[in-house]
Order: structure tokens, then C-alpha cells, then sequence
């Protein structure tokens, strides 16, 4: 039983690393568009972006920090560019 156990853990362990290289991977190819469409964006951190010096972005586990009005919370169900575009208020894109 704990061998089991021990290799189901480690199976989720390796899908939530599948997931999470797979969202870096959507979030550095946001990044080149959101370049081309003229936003700064520096990476802080392995897991963390700043966006126009004011929006945290945290690709791995879908999470922003917006630093001018100190919200934060989760990127769910939408992509990071539509996502970042919307933050600063860009509708026609």
C-alpha cells in the first residue's frame, strides 16, 4: 500500500511539473506578443514577470499581483495576453 501511494504521489508530482512547464511555455510566447504590441516586460524571477512596472504575473501557478491597486489573484479561464491587455484596459486588440 505505501509503495502505492508513494507512486501516485510521485505521478501527480510529475503532471503538476507537466502543467506548469506547459504554462511557461504559453506565457514566453504571450510575452513576445505582448513585446511586439509595445509592453515592457522584465522577469524578475524564474516565476515571476513584471509587466509595464506595475503587474506582477506568475505563469506557473496562474496568479497576478497588480502593484498599483494591490490586488491579487488567479488567472483562470482566460489567456495571459487577453488577460494582461484587459489589466490596462486594452479592448480593441
Amino acid at each position: 500500500m505505501e509503495n502505492e501511494t508513494t507512486e501516485l504521489w510521485r505521478d501527480h508530482a510529475n503532471d503538476m511539473k507537466i502543467m506548469r512547464d506547459r504554462r511557461r511555455l504559453q506565457f514566453d510566447k504571450a510575452v513576445r506578443s505582448l513585446k511586439r504590441a509595445g509592453f515592457e516586460v522584465k522577469r524578475m524571477s524564474e516565476y515571476q514577470y513584471r509587466i509595464n512596472d506595475c503587474l506582477d504575473i506568475y505563469p506557473s501557478n496562474k496568479r497576478f499581483h497588480d502593484l498599483r491597486t494591490k490586488e491579487r489573484g488567479d488567472i483562470r479561464g482566460i489567456g495571459f495576453g487577453s488577460f494582461v491587455r484587459q489589466r490596462f484596459g486594452i479592448t480593441n486588440y
